[in-house]
């Protein structure tokens, strides 16, 4: 698996789902297959299959607030 560089400030060293570390610097998600806008961010969170066909993320099925508050945790990444 390659590892991109890691943002300053953080030791994660998980691997266990993708690396968010440059997460807003991108301009697409889902391995290059959407545009990466607040709104595709919380559909990606929501139900990936929906943006991506066959992708391997889980759908989280999250409540409404919670699907708010991780996307904007995602959002605050820079």
């Amino acid at each position: 698996m390659h590892q991109l560089p890691r943002g300053p400030g953080t030791t994660a060293n998980g691997i266990f789902g993708p690396d968010l570390t440059h997460l807003m610097s991108r301009r697409t998600i889902g391995a290059g297959v959407i545009q990466n806008t607040p709104e595709n961010i919380r559909s990606w969170i929501d139900d990936p299959a929906s943006l991506k066909p066959g992708a391997l993320m889980p759908a989280m099925k999250l409540s409404r607030e919670d699907l708010d508050k991780v996307t904007a945790y995602l959002l605050a990444l820079r």
